[in-house]
């Protein structure tokens, strides 16, 4: 008995900075994940920015394909409307799950306006991904 009421504190206390760190990687994890995918969108290389993507449910290869396309017109209208992205920075990561982010971040345009948005992350097979529908 003295040996466990000798070691349960240090344990707890083990285990919960053990789940402080795993949520601290998450958050970062999540937050480069998003940063690569908006430089790569930037940088026109679409097929990379695919693999950062996440569509919700099961899709075949052409209705993917067809949701990816739809969502990357979407950020380039956004983009001619707006002007070039000069600065992207991640204002706030909150971690709902273990695999699911909501990553807020802040777009500076070279025209000198910001806007401030949001992305939902989730995690699958180890991976951080821009969810595109729910």
């Amino acid at each position: 008995m003295r040996y466990c009421r000798k070691w349960l504190p240090i344990a707890c206390l083990c285990l919960l900075a053990m789940t402080a760190c795993e949520e601290k990687d998450a958050k970062l994890a999540s937050q480069k994940a998003l940063l690569k995918a908006m430089e790569l969108l930037e940088e026109g290389e679409m097929d990379k920015y695919y693999e950062y993507l996440d569509f919700g449910q099961e899709l075949d290869s052409l209705t993917q394909a067809q949701i990816a396309k739809m969502w990357v017109m979407h950020q380039q209208i956004n983009a001619n409307a707006k002007g070039k992205a000069i600065a992207t920075k991640v204002v706030k990561v909150d971690l709902l799950a273990d695999s699911v982010a909501v990553v807020y971040y802040k777009i500076k345009y070279e025209s000198g306006n910001e806007e401030v948005s949001a992305n939902k992350m989730v995690r699958k097979d180890g991976k951080w991904r821009i969810r595109v529908r729910n």
